[in-house]
């Protein structure tokens, strides 16, 4: 039913389209002259695996159908898929067909071959035990009740170590046990001996002193509950002194004397010399005998109030320049680094200088070369900005070179203007970028010079273009070949060797002026 209702919808759609190609051919067929139309052959409906297609001969510019060209395109063949009517089993064959993707027809039977059995690894379904033998069995993946069987052999005992379960003392015997690792109800038993005493070499418990006797004591090392004692004879000399107290302390010059006295019978002492002590001295605070000085150190010499001829001296370290703020001796300029002299306030002989770098230009303008804004008188614009402008022919192909020059009239670098098939590049390079900060940066270009003076320069930057980025003449100004280049940029500079003052009066300049003036519109 399915196909039936495929094959009917593909039917209405070739007749559809056919009547479609049919009124667009008859609706354009007048677009091509006789001879000229250009044929292709199109399927209007698709065979498949039980029906033939359709196919027709038009034009592809107007539609134009040619007369008794239809066709038919000859039926698909079958594209099969094989179908599993009964699975395979372990030892039984299986059966599948062949069925149309397409159309749901059906082609050729053929056998599976029987799986055979997929055994499972052996699983203990009896333990062995020491005496009796086991069982394993295992089972086919593909059918549970395929089962194998086989016997184990008996383990045999596996006896563990011997495990004292009742300890030998030194006058009873004691007794070991050992388990069998396979089955812990199998056990084995053996006696074992009395150890007898083993006694250390003692222990003094209580020491003999001057005045009483000590006790030893010994203890098994079977059981340190079994000791047993003898008594120490008093030792006359045993005393137990104290860590003695200092009766006179020594100094530099005099020995002194330590007390000791027994803990055992304070009655008992001894006495005993501490020698003298070379470094128990008893300074003075001290006289300056020689004052430190910004850059020497002094001397402080401390006297011994055990003994005047023991004297010592400790270095006063040097206390340093204090500086004053100092005062600049020269002024820096753009091309010369300025000089800063500072005044020891502890000595006025010390000084030291230092150096003051060349000045830095801050918030500087560049521009490229040309006339100046305020130069130019064009009503109702008045001016008295020194920005510079510069008019350029841009119908000219090649490069064009113009200076860099800064608002304190230092040419500081090159700007390009590089017209190669219509299209405009413009590029600059600073004569020295390391002594550059540049906060702002920028360029126009306009068709007019009156186009520069409707805005004020900083608004300009709002009408940016990029650098070394080609742009087309034609597309940006039309056929206007007379144009007008604003470039701004804002910078901190410090004065570089590289550059050079710009002579804005000179022959070679004031002819370019009046070359770019003569370009303006």
């Amino acid at each position: 039913m399915k196909n039936k209702t495929y094959i009917r919808k593909i039917v209405f759609f070739a007749v559809m389209v056919i009547a479609l190609l049919c009124l667009t051919a008859s609706a354009m067929a007048d677009e091509c002259a006789p001879g000229t139309h250009n044929l292709v052959e199109v399927i209007t409906l698709k065979p498949t695996c039980n029906s033939e297609g359709k196919a027709i001969t038009r034009c592809t510019v107007c539609g134009y159908v040619v007369a008794s060209s239809e066709r038919t395109v000859s039926m698909l063949p079958h594209d099969y898929t094989w179908v599993t009517d009964t699975a395979p089993q372990c030892q039984i064959k299986g059966r599948e067909h062949q069925v149309c993707k397409v159309c749901g027809s059906i082609g050729e039977y053929r056998d599976v071959p029987a799986l055979n059995h997929d055994w499972g690894s052996w699983a203990v379904t009896k333990a062995a035990t020491c005496t009796e033998r086991g069982e394993e069995t295992r089972i086919c993946k593909l059918n549970s009740a395929h089962k194998e069987t086989r016997e184990t052999a008996p383990l045999g005992h596996n006896w563990g170590p011997w495990t004292s379960t009742k300890a030998p003392t030194c006058e009873a015997a004691g007794e070991d046990v050992r388990i069998c690792a396979n089955d812990n109800t199998h056990r084995e038993t053996r006696t074992v001996p009395a150890i007898g005493h083993k006694w250390d070499g003692g222990k003094v418990t209580r020491e003999p002193d001057c005045t009483n006797p000590g006790v030893r004591t010994y203890t098994c090392q079977n059981d340190p509950a079994h000791t047993r004692t003898e008594s120490i004879p008093v030792v006359p000399s045993a005393h137990k002194w104290d860590g003695g107290k200092i009766t006179k302390a020594p100094n530099c010059a005099q020995p002194g004397e330590r007390t000791y006295t027994c803990t055992i019978n304070p009655a008992h002492t001894r006495t005993e010399s501490i020698p003298i002590d070379p470094n128990a001295h008893n300074w003075d605070n001290g006289t300056v005998t020689k004052a430190p000085t910004c850059e020497a150190p002094g001397t402080r010499t401390y006297v011994c109030r055990n003994d005047a001829s023991h004297t010592k001296t400790e270095t006063i370290p040097a206390t340093g320049h204090k500086w004053d703020k100092g005062v600049i001796t020269k002024q820096p300029t753009l091309t010369e680094e300025g000089e800063k002299l500072y005044t020891c306030q502890n000595d006025p002989s010390h000084t030291r200088i230092e150096k003051l770098g060349v000045l830095v230009m801050n918030n500087n303008t560049v521009c490229a070369f040309g006339p100046r804004l305020r130069d130019v008188n064009l009503y109702p614009y008045n001016t008295d900005v020194w920005y510079m402008f510069t008019p350029f022919d841009a119908s000219k192909e090649g490069r064009q070179t113009f200076e860099l020059v800064a608002s304190n009239m230092y040419i500081v670098g090159t700007l390009t203007i590089d017209i190669q098939n219509g299209a405009m590049t413009v590029d600059y390079k600073l004569a020295d970028t390391s002594k550059f900060d540049i906060t702002l940066e920028f360029f126009t270009v306009l068709n007019r010079i009156q186009d520069i003076t409707r805005y004020e320069p900083e608004d300009l930057q709002y009408m940016r273009m990029n650098v070394k980025q080609p742009i087309s003449l034609q597309d940006q100004f039309g056929d206007d070949r007379n144009l007008v280049l604003y470039f701004c940029s804002r910078c901190n500079y410090t004065w570089s060797n590289r550059y050079t003052g710009l002579n804005y009066n000179s022959a070679a300049h004031q002819r370019l002026l009046s070359e770019m003036m003569s370009l303006m519109d």
